[in-house]
């Protein structure tokens, strides 16, 4: 695409310099026609850098136990549904009513009901996510690797580590 709009740049400037040649008197002004000339050469030859966009940018400390997946669980511990959490530095768990922006949406689960519109939050800080409840009626608790569950409080973040799950209301997620 942009070697089209160099090409297309390059057109124009030989047309000017044309214009600029033609024109009475054009041929004593032959300074006048070399800047257009210039810039036509310089955009034909010009290199054209492409470059990959990314869809965030995610820091290269991020290890191999960074969880880059949040898994909704159902009663047998089995996949229900998935979310990429690789690259993002927030995300937001709840019910989306269309009036607010939920990143991880649980409406369709069997306890929505349990679920406030906006539950709780995962934040992506120093290589480490972080949960914490947004004051949420039903509460949010993790569960760590060893089988201890934890109620976290609201405004006091709980540091995850890859395999803890999140408990919001009844509904099971993991990290993974």
């Amino acid at each position: 695409m942009k070697r089209k709009i160099n090409l297309i740049i390059s057109i124009l400037c030989m047309a000017i310099a044309a214009l600029l040649w033609i024109k009475p008197g054009g041929k004593e002004n032959w300074p006048w026609i070399l800047i257009p000339v210039f810039f036509c050469l310089l955009h034909l030859f010009l290199p054209v850098r492409v470059t990959k966009k990314t869809e965030t940018s995610v820091p290269s400390t991020v290890s191999e136990e960074t969880p880059t997946e949040l898994v909704l669980l159902n009663e047998n511990d089995c996949r229900i549904a998935s979310w990429n959490i690789y690259g993002k530095n927030g995300i937001v768990i709840g019910r989306d009513t269309g009036e607010n922006h939920v990143t991880v949406n649980l409406d369709h689960t069997v306890y929505a009901s349990m679920i406030d519109i906006e539950h709780a939050v995962l934040n992506f800080s120093g290589n480490d996510w972080y949960l914490e409840d947004i004051s949420s009626q039903n509460g949010v608790s993790v569960q760590k690797k060893d089988g201890k569950k934890y109620r976290i409080a609201y405004g006091k973040p709980c540091k995850l580590e890859m395999g803890d799950r999140i408990h919001i209301g009844l509904t099971r997620l993991q990290l993974l």
